[in-house]
């Protein structure tokens, strides 16, 4: 009876806590049924209209507010309250495993933005919530008897309960306190935003905060596109990196969207639950009157 019970655990277990990626196959396999969400993460509905993922419904990153400004911060991950409107007007239900997909490989952001909305359903302690490997790219390409046109209605939901999840979230007070509290902080962005020889456009200042250890986003994803590089490979990243993966981390980035990738990948595939994000990152932190710091070359 008590292995009985134990093999009943696991298989529930596993229902219970769903992959943080699937592929393609799988996806096939599960198309349109009743407890599968799927959400395309694209800059063009038009786009979305031509083609997508049968019983897949669009959003836009932006667009769709999964992130708002707030006190001069672009990119201010919005209030719980906001957050649960949107999903329930994407019909979405606490029970419901969530997919979603990148659209395109030629869009830079494309797996920022999408592990960005991960991000937040994991805020917002949704149990079942995967990222496709290779976006709709890699699913086409193996199934494209499964590409529809049109529009792919959904019923609103009229309840959805959230759970919230601080554990994952960082804020500016976590970055003074990170010497104190051994965490290790990971700037996300490109090396040379990092070494303060270039900056994003509209950014006032070079450089990154003090201490910071960098890993760019696209290490993490195979040929810098919208499939993950294998875990024997993130090792060696993390180890490269001189990064213990048994300590404390807080990614950030200019606003939380590459640093999104690093979170995801420390945090689901590589199994640190000590892994948080900064979701306001550099741009929250100027705005407080903090200092940036150039490495030296």
């Amino acid at each position: 009876m008590r292995l009985l019970f134990q093999i009943i655990t696991f298989f529930l277990v596993i229902r219970l806590n769903a992959s943080p990626i699937v592929n393609a196959t799988w996806l096939s396999q599960n198309l349109c049924k009743d407890n599968i969400k799927l959400i395309e993460v694209g800059t063009s509905y038009n786009s979305y209209l031509v083609e997508h993922i049968k019983c897949s419904q669009y959003t836009n990153f932006y667009k769709g507010r999964w992130r708002v400004n707030k006190k001069n911060v672009p990119m201010y991950l919005p209030e719980p309250e906001f957050l649960i409107n949107i999903l329930k007007k994407m019909g979405i239900s606490n029970a419901d495993h969530v997919i979603l997909y990148p659209k395109k490989n030629t869009d830079i952001y494309s797996m920022a933005e999408t592990a960005a909305i991960y991000f937040t359903f994991k805020y917002l302690g949704h149990e079942k919530i995967s990222i496709l490997d290779g976006g709709y790219p890699d699913f086409k390409k193996k199934f494209d008897l499964f590409i529809e046109e049109g529009e792919f209605k959904v019923k609103a939901s009229s309840n959805y309960k959230a759970q919230i999840e601080r554990s994952i979230l960082a804020n500016s007070n976590d970055i003074i306190e990170s010497i104190k509290n051994n965490y290790q902080l990971v700037d996300a962005r490109e090396k040379d935003f990092y070494l303060g020889i270039n900056k994003l456009k509209g950014f006032g200042k070079f450089g990154t905060i003090e201490s910071s250890i960098n890993i760019p986003s696209k290490w993490f994803l195979e040929g810098r596109g919208l499939s993950f590089n294998n875990s024997n490979l993130f090792k060696k990243i993390f180890n490269y990196s001189e990064i213990d993966l048994n300590k404390n981390l807080i990614f950030f980035c200019y606003s939380g969207l590459e640093s999104s990738i690093n979170w995801f990948v420390s945090y689901e595939l590589m199994k640190n639950k000590n892994s948080k994000l900064y979701e306001g990152s550099l741009f929250d932190w100027v705005s407080r009157n903090k200092p940036l710091f150039k490495i030296k070359l």
